[in-house]
């Protein structure tokens, strides 16, 4: 199920914060911002559990996942930007309902890619690898288990199978229809 993006009030917002009646730190402002980066995201789950699926299988270093995980972050992050400025554009976005599930996934695995490494003073150690590798693979367990269906590996199968049944749910229909019309 989808809702549509509010447009209307986004722009009322933007129009309040380009005439300084609101900051751009506004909270509403920014739950739209946010929605819209999540949705663009979550549009590349498939990239994001193939490319957690490759770390935790060991295909891909840790340091790679790391950039590869926060470069898709980013991109997702700048086509959002473009979106949230062509109001047409919005007019037919939708959001999911079971978006924030996913930004959570996604939110959880990327604080530890910018916490690993850090260290905020001496008495503090840095994140292991073992110990980065088994908290991403942690959250990732916990996703799968709520939502099994949205971390399915076989999402282009399951897709092309769901296209095929309604194209032959449509051609039966359409040939009973037509008999129909013959008599």
């Amino acid at each position: 199920m989808t809702k549509n993006f509010n447009v209307v009030r986004y722009q009322e917002l933007v129009e309040l914060k380009e005439n300084g009646k609101i900051s751009s730190l506004d909270r509403e402002l920014l739950a739209y911002i946010v929605s819209i980066e999540d949705q663009i995201s979550y549009n590349q789950k498939e990239k994001y559990f193939s490319l957690i699926e490759q770390y935790l299988s060991r295909v891909i270093a840790p340091h790679e996942f790391r950039l590869k995980f926060s470069e898709m972050e980013n991109q997702d992050s700048r086509t959002a930007g473009l979106i949230l400025k062509d109001f047409q554009q919005l007019e037919v976005f939708t959001l999911t309902d079971d978006l924030k599930e996913f930004s959570d996934l996604i939110s959880e695995i990327s604080t530890l890619c910018l916490e690993y490494g850090d260290v905020w003073d001496d008495t503090m150690e840095p994140m292991s690898e073992s110990e980065f590798y088994n908290l991403v693979n942690n959250y990732y367990l916990q996703f799968q288990k709520a939502f099994p269906v949205l971390s399915s590996k076989n999402l282009a199968y399951e897709n092309l199978i769901s296209r095929s049944f309604t194209i032959l749910t449509l051609s039966i229909g359409l040939g009973i229809l037509l008999n129909l019309m013959r008599f």
